[in-house]
This record gives C-alpha cells, structure tokens and sequence, in this order.
C-alpha cells in the first residue's frame, strides 16, 4: 500500500530501551516474534523455532516464565503496526541443538508503538504495544455488508461453502475471505475502522469479480 505510517521500516520504530525497560502508561510490554504471517484470534499455527534467540522466547514460554508473545506482521523491509496475541498451545518436537515445532494460538490482536531490538545473540525483541480488546466489536458498516451479502449470493450459486463468513464482524470476514498475510495487515493496520472498512470493500468487490470470473470461465466464457 506504499509508503505509510502503518508500515515503517525497522529503524523507524526502534528505540533504546532504558534500564529500567520503561513501558509508557497505557501500554505493555510484549516479547515479539516477527513473521509474514497473520493468524487471527483463534486461529492455531505451527511455527519452527531454530534461532538462538527465539529458542531462548520459547524456553521461558514452555516454563510459564512467560504467559504469550506477539507476531508483528513483517516483509523484508518493514513491520507492520499491527500483530497478532501468541500463547503456545504444544511442543511437538524439540532437537539436540534447541530448536522445535511447536504450535501456537492468537488470542488477540494489538498494535505495536516501539520496538526494542534484543541483545544478540540470544535476545529477542520486545515491543511497547496497545492491546487491542474491541476487535470483536468491530463492525463491517453498511457498505461492506452490502458487498459481503453479495458475494455471498454469488458463492452460493457456485456451492461455494459460505458459513464462516456469515452473520460476522470485521476481523472474521477478513479472516475467511480468502485474502494474503499481507492484505489482512493492510486492512487492520488502519488507524480508524472507517479507514479498515474502506480497505475491506475494495478486498471484498475484487473478490466478486474473481469469483465472477472463475464461474465465466468454467462456462467457457472470457472476457478481455
């Protein structure tokens, strides 16, 4: 989406944590594991840990000295400001050398304000975040769900399966709607949920006109 304050290089939202690790009022402090990757809340996923400092992330998880941890949306430039809430669910495996698969849960989403960078070798990052508890109330507006109540009718004439995307708010229509990591870290990292709407209609109008299109050209039918 080019250039924006949603989306800012490393360097931009790194600072120098004080010594006493400082967390502005308002905020917590979060551990983060950065990936170009999005899960919504309640989504499980399966992750393989083999870097040194997020092998170190991942002992305190399994020892409860830490509760969760986030994954800020991230490509190889830049972070997104917006991630979602992690707590580990299992470890299926651990090697010799430290590293695992394990499988994680989103709990939640949150917005991330600073990043501070961990020491190396061993030193994950940490981010200053603001929780976001409201995600669930978020609603679609009246002109998304005018464009979701249509391609859902389109879908369905295609015995497309669309129950998850049925009688939902915001995040779970962007969570089924079939949309990149990517495009779900645009649409959310939006700083108003008029801005998110906005984003969500032009992802829900291209994927009528996919949709449209598959069913033309199953029918032999194709347009310039």
């Amino acid at each position: 989406m080019g250039t924006s304050s949603h989306r800012v290089g490393f360097d931009a939202l790194c600072h120098c944590a004080s010594p006493h690790n400082f967390v502005p009022s308002g905020m917590s402090n979060m551990p983060l594991f950065p990936l170009s990757v999005f899960p919504m809340p309640g989504e499980m996923i399966g992750l393989h840990v083999f870097e040194p400092r997020f092998q170190a992330m991942f002992d305190e998880l399994e020892h409860n000295q830490l509760e969760e941890f986030g994954i800020p949306y991230t490509d190889a430039s830049s972070m997104y400001r917006v991630g979602s809430v992690m707590r580990l669910i299992t470890v299926k495996s651990k090697n010799p050398d430290g590293s695992r698969d394990v499988v994680v849960a989103a709990t939640s989403l949150f917005r991330l304000e600073e990043l501070i960078p961990g020491e190396a070798p061993t030193g994950y990052p940490q981010g200053n975040v603001h929780r976001v508890e409201d995600w669930g109330s978020w609603e679609l507006g009246d002109a998304c769900t005018k464009a979701l109540h249509a391609l859902i009718l389109d879908m369905k004439k295609q015995g497309l399966n669309t129950r998850h995307m049925e009688n939902q708010g915001l995040v779970r229509v962007v969570q089924h709607l079939g949309i990149t990591a990517l495009q779900k870290a645009e649409i959310l990292a939006q700083s108003t949920l008029h801005d998110m709407q906005s984003m969500l209609l032009d992802s829900l109008e291209m994927t009528r006109m996919i949709v449209n299109q598959q069913s033309r050209d199953e029918d032999g039918v194709y347009l310039n």
